[in-house]
């Protein structure tokens, strides 16, 4: 009789430590916090967090600076197409200039190339002036102004090119539509992409508008 109570008592002691040790499940609403969760069912799920994005204000000034250097180059060829209507009889017979380039110079400013891409360039380094200059102020604005002046340079490039194609047989000069457009459009894509960088780069997003950018772990997979 005294083993079989003592059998009993070692029983009931397991039966109880058994009953401490389970562990009650806790609810998905307690398992989760600001940074992420950690599901524990049937199976387990990690949630990455969403990062931050530090701004980098270096990003729009160093477009801004790369829009200005544009800028002076368009001057450049705004002035460039001026100077076929300065040009006199006078000046291209002590120039030394050649047949080629006389009629050159007359195709200019007989068809009226010269004033249209005069003004065209002229503007397009006003609008990359302007520009260059809003995105070293953290303006959003400026990447607007920048591709506008950009697709100028594109545009104005592709009409250049037809327009000299079409009118060159009648001063006796030959222009081939080839490589040389290939170039001329690279180079207006490009004038237009480069304002654009300051905002699909996460960093210089944040400058511009001053607010908050999250790299999502699930976007950037």
């Amino acid at each position: 009789m005294f083993e079989s109570r003592w059998v009993r008592q070692i029983q009931s002691r397991r039966l109880k430590s058994s009953r401490e040790l389970k562990v009650r499940r806790l609810p998905r609403s307690l398992m989760s916090d600001d940074i992420g969760s950690v599901i524990l069912d049937e199976e387990e799920e990690l949630i990455a967090p969403d990062v931050p994005i530090k701004a980098n204000p270096a990003i729009p000034v160093s477009i801004g600076i790369m829009l200005i250097l544009g800028s002076l180059v368009a001057a450049l060829l705004s002035f460039g197409s001026a100077m076929s209507l300065l040009i006199t009889d006078e000046m291209r017979s002590d120039g030394g200039f050649s047949e080629s380039d006389n009629a050159t110079f007359d195709m200019l400013a007989e068809s009226g190339m010269a004033v249209t891409f005069s003004i065209m360039y002229g503007a397009m380094a006003l609008g990359l002036l302007i520009s260059g200059i809003l995105l070293i102020r953290k303006n959003p604005l400026g990447v607007k102004m920048g591709m506008a002046s950009g697709s100028i340079f594109f545009i104005g490039n592709i009409v250049e090119s037809i327009w000299m194609y079409m009118v060159a047989d009648d001063y006796g000069l030959k222009f081939t539509v080839g490589g040389q457009i290939i170039v001329e459009i690279a180079c207006g894509a490009f004038c237009i992409a480069l304002p654009l960088l300051a905002v699909l780069i996460p960093e210089g997003k944040a400058v511009l508008y001053r607010e908050p950018v999250v790299l999502s772990r699930s976007e950037e997979e």
